[in-house]
C-alpha cells in the first residue's frame, strides 16, 4: 500500500481500477473518484462561515451509457453508500418518516436514505423520474447538510452530510445536440 501511494501514476491506476468492466469514461471516473475521496471542508473563524467538502454529481446521458452501473460500483465500495431509485423514492423515503413501535405504540423516527448516508454517498438512480416535490427535498440536504422533520409531534434536525451521486436520462430520453445543455436536462 505504501509503495502504491508513492507511485506518481496513482491517479490513473485508480481510474483504471474503478469500474473496470466499464470502458472509457475516464473523466467521469475521475470525477467520481474525487467525490469518493471527498473535498476539503473549511471554516472561517472571522465570519463563522464555511465551505462544504461534499461533492455532488449528476450524470446525465443517453440510456445504455453505464450510468446505473457506475452508481452500483460506488454503492458497493463506499463505506456509507446508500443506493435508491428516483422512480420509487418519496420525500419521506429520502429524509425520515414516523412509524409506531409495535411494542409500546409510541411514535418512532426512522431515517431515510440521506440520513443513513451521512458522511457517505447517496446514489440516486433515475433522478429524472423523481417528482419535483421529492427533488426539492434534496436542496436542504445539499445546502445545509441537514434534514428537518416536523411530524407527529416530533420536531428535529438530522445530519445529512452526504455527497449525492445521481443519474438521469436527458429530457426526451436522448441527448439532442440542437438544444442547450439546460434544455436537455
Amino acid at each position: 500500500m505504501i509503495k502504491l501511494s508513492k507511485d506518481p501514476d496513482i491517479y490513473n491506476i485508480l481510474v483504471r481500477s474503478f469500474a473496470p468492466s466499464i470502458w472509457e469514461f475516464e473523466d467521469i471516473k475521475k470525477g467520481i473518484l474525487c467525490q469518493l475521496f471527498g473535498g476539503s471542508s473549511k471554516k472561517f473563524s472571522e465570519t463563522g462561515g464555511r465551505f462544504r467538502g461534499e461533492i455532488n454529481i449528476l450524470l446525465c446521458g443517453d440510456p445504455g451509457t453505464s450510468k446505473s452501473q457506475m452508481l452500483q460500483y460506488v454503492h458497493k465500495i463506499a463505506p456509507r453508500g446508500i443506493y435508491t431509485s428516483g422512480k420509487g423514492s418519496s420525500a419521506v423515503g429520502l429524509t425520515a418518516y414516523i412509524t409506531r413501535d409495535s411494542d409500546t405504540g409510541e411514535a418512532v423516527l426512522e431515517s431515510g436514505a440521506l440520513v443513513l448516508s451521512d458522511r457517505g454517498i447517496c446514489c440516486i438512480d433515475e433522478f429524472d423520474k423523481m417528482s419535483d416535490q421529492t427533488r426539492s427535498i434534496l436542496h436542504e440536504a445539499m445546502e445545509q447538510q441537514t434534514v428537518s422533520v416536523a411530524k407527529a409531534g416530533i420536531i428535529c434536525t438530522l445530519n445529512a452530510r452526504t455527497s449525492i451521486l445521481a443519474s438521469a436520462n436527458p429530457r426526451e430520453s436522448k441527448y439532442n445536440p440542437n438544444m442547450s445543455v439546460v434544455d436537455n436536462i
